[in-house]
Protein backbone atom coordinates (compact mmCIF):
# COMPACT_ATOMS: atom_id res chain seq x y z
CA UNK A 1 0.00 0.00 0.00
CA UNK A 2 2.77 2.43 1.00
CA UNK A 3 6.61 2.49 0.22
CA UNK A 4 8.77 1.62 3.16
CA UNK A 5 11.50 4.10 2.59
CA UNK A 6 14.64 2.98 4.37
CA UNK A 7 13.05 0.50 7.08
CA UNK A 8 14.10 -3.17 7.11
CA UNK A 9 10.47 -3.88 5.47
CA UNK A 10 12.05 -2.48 2.44
CA UNK A 11 13.93 -4.78 -0.41
CA UNK A 12 16.00 -2.54 -2.48
CA UNK A 13 16.92 -5.11 -4.53
CA UNK A 14 13.24 -6.20 -5.37
CA UNK A 15 11.02 -3.36 -7.65
CA UNK A 16 7.52 -3.79 -6.90
CA UNK A 17 6.88 -3.16 -10.85
CA UNK A 18 9.71 -6.02 -11.75
CA UNK A 19 7.94 -8.26 -9.70
CA UNK A 20 4.19 -7.24 -10.70
CA UNK A 21 5.87 -7.59 -14.70
CA UNK A 22 7.09 -11.48 -13.91
CA UNK A 23 10.56 -10.18 -14.60
CA UNK A 24 11.27 -10.94 -10.80
CA UNK A 25 9.95 -13.63 -8.49
CA UNK A 26 7.35 -12.07 -5.75
CA UNK A 27 9.53 -12.44 -2.33
CA UNK A 28 7.79 -15.71 -0.17
CA UNK A 29 6.44 -14.91 2.75
CA UNK A 30 8.99 -16.55 4.91
CA UNK A 31 11.08 -13.28 4.19
CA UNK A 32 8.56 -11.23 4.57
CA UNK A 33 8.54 -12.16 8.04
CA UNK A 34 11.74 -12.10 8.74
CA UNK A 35 12.23 -8.45 7.66
CA UNK A 36 8.96 -7.97 9.87
CA UNK A 37 10.94 -9.40 12.58
CA UNK A 38 14.06 -7.15 12.03
CA UNK A 39 11.25 -4.18 12.00
CA UNK A 40 10.19 -4.81 15.54
CA UNK A 41 13.31 -5.58 17.14
CA UNK A 42 15.11 -2.85 15.07
CA UNK A 43 12.07 -0.23 16.65
CA UNK A 44 11.92 -1.93 20.50
CA UNK A 45 16.02 -1.92 20.72
CA UNK A 46 16.78 1.48 18.89
CA UNK A 47 15.96 4.97 18.99
CA UNK A 48 13.58 6.28 16.74
CA UNK A 49 14.59 7.42 13.63
CA UNK A 50 13.92 7.79 9.65
CA UNK A 51 14.33 4.51 8.68
CA UNK A 52 11.94 3.03 11.15
CA UNK A 53 9.34 5.62 11.67
CA UNK A 54 7.65 8.29 9.30
CA UNK A 55 8.77 11.64 8.98
CA UNK A 56 11.42 11.69 11.45
CA UNK A 57 14.65 12.84 11.22
CA UNK A 58 18.13 10.71 11.60
CA UNK A 59 19.94 10.15 14.37
CA UNK A 60 23.17 10.69 12.91
CA UNK A 61 23.82 14.44 13.31
CA UNK A 62 26.82 14.61 10.75
CA UNK A 63 24.50 12.51 8.06
CA UNK A 64 24.34 13.93 4.46
CA UNK A 65 20.45 13.64 4.99
CA UNK A 66 20.40 15.36 8.36
CA UNK A 67 17.19 17.58 9.31
CA UNK A 68 15.23 18.26 12.07
CA UNK A 69 17.74 17.70 14.89
CA UNK A 70 16.90 19.35 18.12
CA UNK A 71 18.42 19.24 21.49
CA UNK A 72 15.53 18.68 23.53
CA UNK A 73 15.02 15.58 24.50
CA UNK A 74 11.70 13.87 23.14
CA UNK A 75 10.52 10.27 24.95
CA UNK A 76 11.04 7.73 22.87
CA UNK A 77 7.68 6.42 22.69
CA UNK A 78 7.28 3.03 20.83
CA UNK A 79 3.57 3.50 19.93
CA UNK A 80 4.60 6.97 18.01
CA UNK A 81 6.58 4.96 15.73
CA UNK A 82 3.39 2.56 14.91
CA UNK A 83 1.44 5.19 14.81
CA UNK A 84 3.76 7.05 12.23
CA UNK A 85 2.73 4.19 9.66
CA UNK A 86 -0.67 4.61 9.95
CA UNK A 87 -0.35 8.45 9.93
CA UNK A 88 1.49 8.64 6.82
CA UNK A 89 -1.23 6.37 4.98
CA UNK A 90 -3.90 9.07 6.06
CA UNK A 91 -2.33 11.82 3.85
CA UNK A 92 -3.79 12.89 0.90
CA UNK A 93 -1.43 13.21 -2.11
CA UNK A 94 -2.49 15.89 -4.82
CA UNK A 95 -1.11 17.15 -8.14
CA UNK A 96 2.24 18.66 -7.63
CA UNK A 97 3.81 16.39 -5.04
CA UNK A 98 2.82 17.19 -1.92
CA UNK A 99 0.83 15.07 0.42
CA UNK A 100 -1.64 17.20 2.79
CA UNK A 101 -2.79 15.77 6.42
CA UNK A 102 -5.48 16.72 7.91
CA UNK A 103 -6.20 16.14 12.32
CA UNK A 104 -10.08 15.86 11.50
CA UNK A 105 -11.70 12.93 12.81
CA UNK A 106 -14.15 12.53 10.62
CA UNK A 107 -12.91 13.26 7.08
CA UNK A 108 -9.82 10.64 8.53
CA UNK A 109 -12.57 8.33 8.95
CA UNK A 110 -13.79 8.57 5.14
CA UNK A 111 -9.96 8.41 4.47
CA UNK A 112 -9.85 4.83 6.02
CA UNK A 113 -12.74 3.92 4.87
CA UNK A 114 -11.17 3.64 1.23
CA UNK A 115 -8.86 1.72 2.65
CA UNK A 116 -11.00 -1.44 2.55
CA UNK A 117 -11.61 -0.75 -1.36
CA UNK A 118 -7.71 -0.08 -2.29
CA UNK A 119 -7.10 -3.20 -0.95
CA UNK A 120 -9.71 -4.81 -3.38
CA UNK A 121 -8.54 -2.83 -5.91
CA UNK A 122 -4.92 -4.08 -5.68
CA UNK A 123 -5.87 -7.91 -5.18
CA UNK A 124 -8.63 -7.19 -8.11
CA UNK A 125 -5.97 -5.82 -10.67
CA UNK A 126 -2.25 -7.86 -10.53
CA UNK A 127 -0.94 -5.11 -12.72
CA UNK A 128 -1.74 -1.96 -10.43
CA UNK A 129 1.74 -0.72 -9.62
CA UNK A 130 1.77 -0.55 -5.52
CA UNK A 131 2.90 1.99 -3.30
CA UNK A 132 0.26 4.60 -3.80
CA UNK A 133 -2.10 4.93 -0.80
CA UNK A 134 -1.71 8.72 -0.95
CA UNK A 135 -2.48 8.94 -4.27
CA UNK A 136 -5.84 6.56 -3.71
CA UNK A 137 -6.61 8.73 -0.21
CA UNK A 138 -6.87 11.62 -2.64
CA UNK A 139 -8.72 10.40 -5.74
CA UNK A 140 -11.08 8.65 -2.98
CA UNK A 141 -12.20 11.60 -1.19
CA UNK A 142 -12.76 13.42 -4.40
CA UNK A 143 -14.96 10.86 -5.04
CA UNK A 144 -16.51 10.26 -1.35
CA UNK A 145 -17.21 13.86 -0.98
CA UNK A 146 -18.82 14.62 -4.47
CA UNK A 147 -22.75 15.35 -5.24
CA UNK A 148 -22.98 12.01 -6.83
CA UNK A 149 -21.55 9.85 -4.60
CA UNK A 150 -24.36 7.23 -3.46
CA UNK A 151 -23.53 5.25 -0.06
CA UNK A 152 -25.42 2.42 -1.50
CA UNK A 153 -23.18 1.89 -3.93
CA UNK A 154 -19.77 3.66 -3.15
CA UNK A 155 -17.42 2.13 -6.10
CA UNK A 156 -20.42 3.52 -8.77
CA UNK A 157 -18.92 6.06 -11.58
CA UNK A 158 -15.78 5.14 -9.60
CA UNK A 159 -12.61 5.24 -12.53
CA UNK A 160 -9.14 5.65 -10.64
CA UNK A 161 -7.04 3.92 -12.90
CA UNK A 162 -4.94 4.86 -15.80
CA UNK A 163 -3.31 2.17 -18.03
CA UNK A 164 0.23 3.18 -18.75
CA UNK A 165 2.40 2.33 -21.56
CA UNK A 166 4.71 -0.95 -19.86
CA UNK A 167 1.03 -2.41 -19.35
CA UNK A 168 0.47 -1.32 -15.51
CA UNK A 169 -1.98 0.19 -14.06
CA UNK A 170 -1.51 3.35 -12.42
CA UNK A 171 -3.45 5.94 -10.08
CA UNK A 172 -3.47 9.66 -11.55
CA UNK A 173 -3.17 12.24 -8.88
CA UNK A 174 -6.14 14.52 -8.11
CA UNK A 175 -5.73 18.29 -8.31
CA UNK A 176 -5.83 19.56 -5.15
CA UNK A 177 -8.59 22.32 -5.77
CA UNK A 178 -10.75 19.19 -6.24
CA UNK A 179 -10.12 17.69 -3.16
CA UNK A 180 -10.35 20.54 -0.81
CA UNK A 181 -13.84 21.99 -2.89
CA UNK A 182 -14.98 18.11 -1.85
CA UNK A 183 -13.85 18.86 1.40
CA UNK A 184 -15.36 21.85 2.06
CA UNK A 185 -19.06 21.21 0.71
CA UNK A 186 -18.78 18.16 3.50
CA UNK A 187 -17.55 19.98 5.95
CA UNK A 188 -19.81 22.81 7.92
CA UNK A 189 -16.38 24.87 9.44
CA UNK A 190 -14.77 27.76 8.47
CA UNK A 191 -11.08 26.56 8.60
CA UNK A 192 -9.04 23.08 8.87
CA UNK A 193 -5.49 23.53 9.50
CA UNK A 194 -3.67 20.82 6.95
CA UNK A 195 0.02 19.70 7.50
CA UNK A 196 1.52 19.71 3.95
CA UNK A 197 4.79 17.87 3.22
CA UNK A 198 6.41 15.66 0.65
CA UNK A 199 8.28 12.31 1.63
CA UNK A 200 10.96 10.55 -0.59
CA UNK A 201 14.46 10.85 -1.51
CA UNK A 202 14.69 14.34 -0.27
CA UNK A 203 12.05 15.18 2.05
CA UNK A 204 9.69 18.42 2.46
CA UNK A 205 8.09 20.39 4.68
CA UNK A 206 5.60 23.16 3.91
CA UNK A 207 4.01 23.44 7.63
CA UNK A 208 0.89 24.25 9.28
CA UNK A 209 -1.64 26.13 6.69
CA UNK A 210 -5.04 27.25 7.24
CA UNK A 211 -7.43 26.35 4.82
CA UNK A 212 -10.28 28.86 4.53
CA UNK A 213 -13.57 26.06 3.60
CA UNK A 214 -16.09 28.36 3.08
CA UNK A 215 -13.95 31.00 0.68
CA UNK A 216 -12.94 27.85 -1.52
CA UNK A 217 -16.69 27.21 -2.61
CA UNK A 218 -17.55 30.55 -2.55
CA UNK A 219 -16.48 30.81 -6.52
CA UNK A 220 -18.93 27.74 -6.85
CA UNK A 221 -21.54 29.11 -5.29
CA UNK A 222 -21.25 32.54 -7.18
CA UNK A 223 -21.32 30.57 -10.31
CA UNK A 224 -24.62 29.06 -9.80
CA UNK A 225 -26.59 31.86 -8.18
CA UNK A 226 -25.44 34.24 -11.20
CA UNK A 227 -25.60 31.67 -13.99
CA UNK A 228 -28.18 29.70 -12.64
CA UNK A 229 -28.21 26.18 -10.57
CA UNK A 230 -29.00 23.92 -14.15
CA UNK A 231 -26.07 25.72 -15.86
CA UNK A 232 -23.64 25.14 -12.60
CA UNK A 233 -24.75 21.40 -12.67
CA UNK A 234 -23.91 20.71 -16.17
CA UNK A 235 -20.70 22.38 -16.40
CA UNK A 236 -19.59 21.68 -12.91
CA UNK A 237 -16.81 19.63 -14.07
CA UNK A 238 -15.28 21.54 -16.54
CA UNK A 239 -15.71 24.53 -14.37
CA UNK A 240 -13.87 23.22 -10.82
CA UNK A 241 -11.26 21.90 -13.35
CA UNK A 242 -9.91 25.48 -14.03
CA UNK A 243 -9.45 26.33 -10.08
CA UNK A 244 -6.30 26.70 -8.40
CA UNK A 245 -4.74 26.06 -11.82
CA UNK A 246 -2.63 29.46 -12.03
CA UNK A 247 -0.07 29.18 -9.58
CA UNK A 248 -0.19 25.28 -7.95
CA UNK A 249 -0.57 24.59 -4.11
CA UNK A 250 3.03 24.81 -3.11
CA UNK A 251 3.27 28.65 -4.41
CA UNK A 252 -0.28 29.43 -3.34
CA UNK A 253 1.03 28.35 0.45
CA UNK A 254 3.46 31.31 0.69
CA UNK A 255 0.57 33.33 1.42
CA UNK A 256 -0.20 31.97 4.62
CA UNK A 257 -3.21 30.35 3.85
CA UNK A 258 -5.48 29.05 1.00
CA UNK A 259 -8.61 30.99 0.05
CA UNK A 260 -10.06 32.88 -2.92
CA UNK A 261 -6.88 34.16 -4.10
CA UNK A 262 -5.16 30.50 -4.59
CA UNK A 263 -8.16 29.06 -6.48
CA UNK A 264 -7.12 31.68 -9.42
CA UNK A 265 -7.45 30.29 -12.97
CA UNK A 266 -4.87 29.73 -15.02
CA UNK A 267 -4.81 31.95 -18.48
CA UNK A 268 -6.87 34.79 -16.21
CA UNK A 269 -3.65 37.33 -15.40
CA UNK A 270 -3.09 37.94 -18.72
CA UNK A 271 -5.98 39.52 -19.52
CA UNK A 272 -5.32 42.08 -16.69
CA UNK A 273 -3.84 46.04 -18.04
CA UNK A 274 -0.36 46.23 -17.27
CA UNK A 275 1.76 48.94 -18.22
CA UNK A 276 3.13 46.24 -20.62
CA UNK A 277 -0.41 45.90 -22.45
CA UNK A 278 -2.79 43.22 -22.31
CA UNK A 279 -4.56 40.15 -24.17
CA UNK A 280 -7.35 41.42 -26.11
CA UNK A 281 -10.22 39.80 -24.80
CA UNK A 282 -11.35 38.03 -28.15
CA UNK A 283 -14.90 35.97 -28.00
CA UNK A 284 -15.34 33.36 -30.31
CA UNK A 285 -18.93 32.16 -29.05
CA UNK A 286 -17.98 28.10 -28.44
CA UNK A 287 -18.72 26.61 -25.20
CA UNK A 288 -15.37 25.80 -23.88
CA UNK A 289 -14.50 29.70 -24.43
CA UNK A 290 -17.38 30.82 -22.46
CA UNK A 291 -17.12 28.02 -19.27
CA UNK A 292 -13.42 29.30 -19.10
CA UNK A 293 -14.48 33.05 -19.44
CA UNK A 294 -17.49 32.65 -17.26
CA UNK A 295 -15.43 30.89 -14.70
CA UNK A 296 -12.86 33.93 -14.89
CA UNK A 297 -15.96 36.54 -14.29
CA UNK A 298 -16.66 34.41 -10.95
CA UNK A 299 -13.47 34.20 -9.27
CA UNK A 300 -12.83 38.17 -9.64
CA UNK A 301 -16.42 38.94 -8.64
CA UNK A 302 -15.33 36.14 -5.97
CA UNK A 303 -12.38 38.62 -5.14
CA UNK A 304 -13.93 41.79 -4.91
CA UNK A 305 -16.63 40.36 -2.62
CA UNK A 306 -19.49 42.22 -3.43
CA UNK A 307 -21.88 41.06 -5.82
CA UNK A 308 -23.76 44.52 -6.71
CA UNK A 309 -20.46 44.63 -8.87
CA UNK A 310 -21.39 42.41 -11.12
CA UNK A 311 -24.72 44.33 -12.03
CA UNK A 312 -22.50 47.77 -11.84
CA UNK A 313 -19.98 46.83 -14.02
CA UNK A 314 -22.32 44.86 -16.72
CA UNK A 315 -24.28 48.60 -16.58
CA UNK A 316 -21.42 50.19 -17.14
CA UNK A 317 -20.51 48.23 -20.14
CA UNK A 318 -23.94 49.03 -21.74
CA UNK A 319 -23.00 53.35 -21.16
CA UNK A 320 -19.68 52.54 -23.15
CA UNK A 321 -21.57 50.59 -25.79
CA UNK A 322 -24.26 53.55 -25.86
CA UNK A 323 -21.91 56.10 -25.57
CA UNK A 324 -19.46 54.53 -28.93
CA UNK A 325 -22.83 53.70 -31.22
CA UNK A 326 -24.19 57.50 -30.37
CA UNK A 327 -20.88 58.99 -31.98
CA UNK A 328 -22.50 59.11 -35.66
CA UNK A 329 -18.82 59.71 -38.32
CA UNK A 330 -17.23 60.68 -34.93
CA UNK A 331 -17.55 57.04 -33.56
CA UNK A 332 -13.48 56.39 -34.03
CA UNK A 333 -12.38 59.14 -31.53
CA UNK A 334 -15.43 57.41 -29.05
CA UNK A 335 -13.77 53.99 -29.15
CA UNK A 336 -10.52 55.30 -28.63
CA UNK A 337 -11.70 57.01 -25.57
CA UNK A 338 -13.40 53.69 -24.78
CA UNK A 339 -9.85 51.86 -25.14
CA UNK A 340 -8.25 54.07 -23.29
CA UNK A 341 -10.52 54.30 -20.25
CA UNK A 342 -10.58 49.72 -20.35
CA UNK A 343 -7.13 49.54 -20.52
CA UNK A 344 -6.42 51.38 -17.36
CA UNK A 345 -3.89 50.32 -14.94
CA UNK A 346 -4.53 52.82 -11.58
CA UNK A 347 -7.73 54.46 -10.52
CA UNK A 348 -5.87 57.96 -11.08
CA UNK A 349 -5.38 56.76 -14.70
CA UNK A 350 -9.12 55.27 -15.10
CA UNK A 351 -10.49 58.67 -13.41
CA UNK A 352 -8.67 60.99 -16.09
CA UNK A 353 -9.62 58.54 -18.92
CA UNK A 354 -13.24 58.80 -18.02
CA UNK A 355 -12.67 63.20 -18.21
CA UNK A 356 -13.18 63.15 -21.96
CA UNK A 357 -16.41 60.49 -22.23
CA UNK A 358 -18.26 62.32 -19.74
CA UNK A 359 -17.74 65.70 -21.63
CA UNK A 360 -19.27 63.65 -24.84
CA UNK A 361 -22.30 63.10 -22.69
CA UNK A 362 -25.69 65.13 -21.63
CA UNK A 363 -26.50 62.78 -19.08
CA UNK A 364 -23.46 62.09 -16.88
CA UNK A 365 -25.11 60.29 -13.08
CA UNK A 366 -24.24 57.01 -14.09
CA UNK A 367 -20.67 58.00 -15.29
CA UNK A 368 -20.44 60.34 -11.97
CA UNK A 369 -21.50 57.25 -10.03
CA UNK A 370 -18.93 55.09 -11.59
CA UNK A 371 -16.55 57.62 -11.01
CA UNK A 372 -17.27 57.89 -7.09
CA UNK A 373 -17.05 54.11 -6.20
CA UNK A 374 -14.24 53.51 -8.12
CA UNK A 375 -12.49 56.31 -5.87
CA UNK A 376 -13.60 55.06 -2.83
CA UNK A 377 -12.87 51.33 -3.77
CA UNK A 378 -9.70 49.99 -2.43
CA UNK A 379 -6.69 50.34 -4.46
CA UNK A 380 -5.90 46.68 -5.06
CA UNK A 381 -9.53 45.69 -6.11
CA UNK A 382 -9.48 47.92 -9.08
CA UNK A 383 -7.83 45.72 -11.19
CA UNK A 384 -9.67 43.22 -10.67
CA UNK A 385 -12.94 45.01 -11.18
CA UNK A 386 -11.41 47.05 -14.36
CA UNK A 387 -10.93 43.36 -16.18
CA UNK A 388 -14.42 42.40 -15.15
CA UNK A 389 -15.75 45.49 -17.01
CA UNK A 390 -13.47 44.24 -19.83
CA UNK A 391 -15.28 41.27 -19.93
CA UNK A 392 -18.74 42.44 -19.77
CA UNK A 393 -17.76 45.09 -22.28
CA UNK A 394 -16.81 42.21 -24.59
CA UNK A 395 -19.15 39.81 -24.04
CA UNK A 396 -22.28 42.53 -24.65
CA UNK A 397 -20.26 43.77 -27.50
CA UNK A 398 -19.84 40.09 -29.19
Amino acid sequence: MMTAGNSPLENPKLSWDDMIKGKKPFETPERRQERISKMIHKIETEKADASIAIGYGVVDATAATTGQISSIAFPDNKEDIYLSWIGAGLGIGVVGGLTILFNHEQLLLDIFEGWHYYRQYLERYPLLKGNQINTWNGRWISHRYDREYDLDDPLMNFNPLVPMSDGLFNLQTVPWAEVIAGIARNNPTSNIVGYLYSIGQTNTTVGFIPFKLQDIIRPSQLYAKVFGESVWIQNRKKVEALYGTAIGLRAACQAGCIGIPAMEPKGLRAFFPTEKGMKKISYKGDEEQEITFNTYLIWILAMLNNEKLWDMSREFAEMLLKYEAGAGKGRKDRTNNVNQLLESVSTKQFLLNLIPIVKDEEERTGYENMGKMVNMMPKDNFPYFNTLIRFQYALLNK
